[in-house]
């Protein structure tokens, strides 16, 4: 049995007392989709579904996410100046209208066993981030600073092992058009691809190198909305947080979702990369990953999420790997605020006679206050090995706080 130290907990603390005085910063929730919401841009500052909260965004987590709150599919991307909830600490102190700020504290205690090995129980700081953006006329500037005690190697912004400063997103951009529905962006941003769920470590996310921990890439974005239709295309010109240079990924990354009817999201999404040393297999790789996603509530209780991806790769020297993954998750809302999910997961990396890995979740996600939520995963994955699968089972339980 293996107990994290402490230790690590003090500094990203300190930071996040700060942070937690600000404002608000979430990830999209796909689920939204219940409330007639199939867009993102509206609650958050990154239109494809992070980073701060906007004043509506941060008005419709409180009517839609709490315990104690009543829906009303109608408040959505409610912003009455004059409510609390879509102002900045509550009204407690004045902000610009061009300013937002917020923070994002999440803490878990983790324990996994794999195999025959013993368990490993860790605390763990998942996330500890400040995020700040501003906007001036049609110019938009965004950036987020943290610290990570372990991971997020791809995104530190000190070269240590462990215990790092992390900045995982941050770029300039312009809002194009008489309705401002397009956004020109140039930075460090979160690659367009697939559904922007909260559960990083789907095989979704981390197979196709998407995810919203350190997966970030540096480039060129345009996102923009088409009647019913949204979509982003990224020029990915590699990470230049991580070295040498051959390490770095080229290429694009794009998606399209179209709305077919307020309940129903259906959208495609392709990425083609190329690195001359592979961060995995350390040899020239041309990465691909083409796939489908949606979602769809067929009654206001509940939420279905999909996506499918088509994995390929050609590695110098070593052929071709052509491989998959997809998932598949009911969310159900017993009670505003308390929810209860399945998962279920499968992947193949394409790797000579590998078979499948599938894997099954079982959540639930409690907003029991203001700017507070609590997740319980039970996870259960059977791992293909050349050698023979392996069983891993892992309890997961977060605390997430932010403003």
């Amino acid at each position: 049995m293996v107990l994290a130290r402490l230790d690590p907990w003090f500094v990203p603390l300190m930071v996040v007392v700060v942070a937690l005085l600000s404002a608000t910063p979430a990830h999209a929730y796909p689920w939204m989709i219940r409330y007639r919401s199939s867009g993102c841009a509206s609650c958050h500052t990154d239109p494809s579904g992070a980073g701060t909260l906007t004043t509506s965004g941060r008005a419709s987590s409180e009517l839609l996410t709490r315990s104690d709150e009543v829906p009303d599919p109608a408040a959505l991307g409610a912003t009455d100046p004059g409510s609390p909830a879509s102002r900045f600490l509550w009204g407690a102190f004045p902000l610009p209208d061009n300013i937002r700020l917020g923070g994002d504290l999440r803490g878990a205690y983790a324990s996994t066993t794999t195999g025959d090995r013993s368990t490993d129980r860790r605390l763990l700081l998942p996330r500890a981030d400040f995020n700040a953006d501003l906007e001036l006329a049609r110019f938009r500037v965004a950036a987020s600073v943290g610290y990570a005690a372990t991971g997020s190697t791809q995104a530190a912004l000190t070269r240590r092992s462990t215990r790092n400063l992390v900045s995982r997103d941050h770029w300039l951009g312009y809002e194009i058009g008489t309705d401002r529905s397009w956004l020109l962006r140039a930075g460090r941003i979160g690659v367009p691809f697939g559904l922007r769920v909260s559960e990083g470590a789907l095989w979704v996310r981390s197979a196709t190198r998407t995810t919203l921990d350190d997966d970030q890439e540096y480039g060129a974005a345009l996102y923009g909305t088409v009647g019913p239709f949204r979509g982003e295309i990224m020029a990915i010109v590699g990470n230049f947080q991580i070295r040498p240079d051959d390490y770095r990924e080229r290429g694009y990354s794009a998606y399209v979702e179209g709305a077919a009817t307020p309940r129903l999201a259906i959208g495609v999404s392709s990425l083609v990369t190329r690195a001359t040393r592979d961060i995995v297999f350390r040899v020239t790789d041309f990465r691909h990953a083409h796939g489908a996603f949606a979602r769809w509530s067929p009654a206001p209780p509940l939420a279905l999420l999909a996506e499918a991806d088509w994995l390929y790769q050609s590695l110098a020297n070593h052929g071709h790997r052509s491989g998959h993954a997809a998932f598949a998750q009911a969310d159900w809302e017993a009670k505003q605020g308390i929810h209860v999910m399945l998962t279920f997961e499968t992947k193949n990396d394409g790797g000579p006679e590998e078979h499948e890995s599938y894997g099954a979740w079982a959540s639930a996600v409690w907003f029991f206050a203001p700017h507070a939520d609590l997740r319980l995963d039970d996870m259960y994955r059977r791992l293909d090995r050349v050698d023979g699968g392996v069983d891993s089972f892992a309890w997961l339980a977060t605390l997430h706080l932010y403003l």
